[in-house]
């Protein structure tokens, strides 16, 4: 079907008469739970190779250290190759038609912009559930209700942006029927 680009002077209120359709929250969803899926499986195996290699971590500095220098990097480099090499999509938003394009709407993603969007959704989802119990009842409130919030803001926001989009100036819209 292919991609067709707003127009230069595109805005918010010159969307739908461009033909432009932001992507469901739903279809984003979907489309990042089978990234993890595919994200999971090759932590999966990486962890297990490892097991093999270094003995078990049994205290919880150690785990921390695995999952920041290990787990961490493979979904932030998955997601920016993905991004910035197949045109703006990842096989999930690929297999539900949907596409990661610049705010500006004039090409394809860089590779800077992917990975800005890439490292700025590992921080706001991960980051802070490395902190739940640590430090009392209400920061483990507030490192729950931040994932929480950024993950379901394109439910409120008028392009469906999450905090990443926001972050890294881009906007995911429906390629259906395009």
């Amino acid at each position: 079907m292919g991609l067709r680009l707003p127009p230069s002077g595109f805005t918010d209120r010159t969307a739908a008469l461009a033909g432009v359709r932001y992507a469901s929250w739903l279809r984003r969803f979907a489309g990042a739970f089978l990234d993890a899926l595919i994200v999971g499986m090759i932590e999966y195996l990486i962890s297990h190779v490892l097991a093999f290699v270094v003995p078990p971590f049994a205290n919880r500095t150690a785990a921390l250290i695995v999952f920041i220098a290990v787990i961490a990097p493979i979904a932030i480099v998955y997601a920016t190759l993905c991004l910035a090499k197949l045109e703006g999509q990842t096989p999930g938003m690929r297999l539900l038609q949907i596409r990661c394009t610049p705010v500006l709407g004039h090409g394809r993603l860089s590779m800077p912009q992917a990975f800005t969007r890439s490292l700025s959704a590992e921080v706001l989802l991960s980051a802070p559930l490395l902190l739940f119990g640590r430090f009392g009842a209400l920061v483990s409130l507030l490192v729950v209700l931040v994932p929480f919030a950024a993950y379901f803001w394109p439910l409120v926001d008028a392009r469906r942006q999450t905090w990443w989009d926001h972050i890294a100036a881009t906007v995911v819209l429906d390629d259906r029927g395009w």
